[in-house]
């Protein structure tokens, strides 16, 4: 072999082999044999260099790691990341704790028209948030054709069933209303799923005066460039029946043990009405909240007693409403609006001689409200982006909020009166309503002394509607 054919990995070796030439042939060995006697032990030298050297760098790794402590980062190490994170592939670092997995206490499940978050302990949607425009309140969806279902999506000991609502003396009632998804007969179906269903009192509240709330609700939508609303349960305490300053739970519960079903005390709605038309002013979104106990309320009584602040409703609740849209200056802008409005709804009140509702939302709302009193907040200056509309035509009266930012109170937009008793029979807006049996609707009172409450959970002296024992109507 020519030394100028030597691979240079070898030169050591051709060199040798090429000096002392003469000695090979005088063997009578041919180069090229040398060369594949050598190589062979060469690669086995080599690769045994690479594996001592190996098994020393690890000795050396294992004695540091064992006498030189290491210290432990400063940072947590469960870290929330999202997109403003440094590690937007993830929502969390991963913690040796979730090894086997997070605790699960509530399941989102997503449908055609809305979302739904269930909590497995109360088995009771925790909210339900839906979008809606007028387009979505028209369609072939009829509920004639809709049944409630349980939702198989969730395991059988977390999940509400048909049975628990039987015999239990309380409504299925819907969060998100049947009336406000007709695009489809899907859509409609959807909404009968338990996850959407809650105990609701009946007459009096679910059948009447929150069937009206809802109409006005899916009103907005008609005069709006889309409405965001999410309803949900709470469970809000009462003054201890000692007196000694304490609170205390009290709501029933219907089902079987240990899977029951808890009766929320309470409903609230946020709605956000979107403006990006600009034809009702220059505000980019109406927002207000509404809470009301789950308890027969006077017809009479104005929607705007129950106007709450969302601070007071999310500290409340548990959730954040749409953070995306409501800052903090924005929030209390909104806040101030909404104690003005529900000072408003509670003069009203006391001009029907219908005792106060603060007892419903004690725990709910601060003791001493700042919104103006009734002449005053009509009067109050404000801003003027938000004229009050509805259906009718323009109302003229003052809106509430200052210095929103580009959010106003919902009822500084839409007039915030609520539709007639027994809307559905009137027309307008015929079978919006169920049909599938519940008796009369209407909200009967005895006696004349009929403005007077029965106690402070009532709104009225209801007398109790037949046919409707088994929960079968929702009345939306």
């Amino acid at each position: 072999m020519p030394l100028a054919t030597c691979l240079p990995i070898y030169q050591p070796v051709c060199n040798f082999c090429f000096k002392h030439r003469s000695l090979v042939q005088a063997g009578q060995v041919q180069f090229s044999a040398v060369l594949l006697y050598l190589l062979p032990r060469l690669r086995h030298l080599a690769i045994g260099i690479a594996v001592g050297a190996g098994i020393g760098a690890g000795g050396v790794y294992a004695y540091i790691k064992r006498t030189v402590p290491v210290p432990r980062p400063s940072e947590p190490d469960l870290i929330p990341t999202g997109p403003q994170g440094k590690d937007d592939a993830s929502i969390f670092r991963m913690h040796r704790a979730l090894k086997y997995g997070i605790p699960q206490s509530e399941t989102l499940r997503f449908y055609e028209g809305f979302v739904a978050s269930f909590d497995h302990r109360t088995r009771n949607p925790k909210w339900v948030l839906e979008y809606i425009t007028k387009e979505s309140l028209q369609g072939e969806g009829t509920r004639e054709q809709s049944q409630f279902y349980e939702d198989q999506g969730l395991e059988q000991r977390f999940r509400s069933k048909l049975e628990d609502y039987h015999s239990s003396g309380y409504d299925r009632g819907h969060m998100a209303a049947a009336a406000n998804h007709r695009a489809s007969q899907n859509a409609m179906n959807d909404t009968f799923t338990l996850s959407n269903v809650s105990p609701q009192v009946g007459a009096g509240f679910n059948r009447d005066y929150w069937a009206r709330f809802e109409k006005f609700v899916k009103d907005t939508a008609k005069v709006s460039d889309g409405v965001y609303i999410v309803t949900g349960p709470l469970w809000i305490p009462q003054p201890d029946a000692r007196g000694n300053g304490k609170w205390e739970m009290r709501h029933p519960m219907i089902g079987k043990p240990p899977q029951l079903v808890s009766v929320p005390t309470h409903y609230f709605k946020v709605v956000l009405a979107e403006n990006s038309s600009s034809r009702h002013g220059t505000h980019q979104a109406a927002v207000g909240a509404f809470v009301m106990p789950n308890a027969p309320i006077d017809p009479q009584t104005p929607v705007t007693a129950f106007a709450v602040p969302l601070e007071a409703l999310e500290s409340v609740s548990g959730a954040k409403f749409f953070p995306g849209f409501i800052s903090d200056r924005r929030r209390i802008a909104l806040d101030n609006a909404a104690l003005d409005w529900q000072a408003e709804g509670k003069a009203r009140l006391k001009l029907l001689d219908r005792v106060s509702i603060a007892q419903d939302q004690a725990a709910l709302l601060p003791k001493q409200v700042t919104g103006q009193t009734l002449v005053a907040a009509t009067s109050s200056s404000s801003s003027n982006d938000a004229p009050l509309v509805q259906t009718s035509g323009i109302v003229n009266r003052q809106p509430k909020t200052v210095n929103g930012e580009g959010a106003v109170h919902l009822c500084d937009v839409v007039a915030c009166q609520m539709p007639p008793e027994k809307w559905w029979g009137i027309g307008g807006d015929s079978g919006s309503k169920g049909s599938s049996g519940g008796g009369s609707r209407s909200l009967q009172r005895q006696g004349s002394n009929r403005g007077r409450l029965r106690n402070s959970q009532e709104a009225a002296i209801v007398a109790e509607v037949p046919g409707n024992a088994n929960g079968q109507e929702d009345a939306q």
